[in-house]
């Protein structure tokens, strides 16, 4: 049996204010098993300066 492909939660994050990007109040947060794709998406049209990607593995609890 081959092992499920890996998923990751990609947020945004201001590096002015060091806080996640939100709209309408909620955080955006990308769950993929490709996370330069999700980085890709968050920084088309947006100065790289002023974002940071924040990648996290989503782990399987026993």
């Amino acid at each position: 049996m081959n092992a499920a492909a890996p998923i990751y939660a990609v947020t945004m994050v201001d590096t002015r204010t060091d806080q996640p990007h939100r709209v309408g109040g909620r955080v955006q947060t990308r769950f993929t098993h490709d996370p330069e794709e999700a980085r890709r998406h968050f920084l088309q049209n947006r100065d790289p300066r002023l974002w940071r990607i924040v990648v996290k593995p989503l782990t399987r609890q026993s």
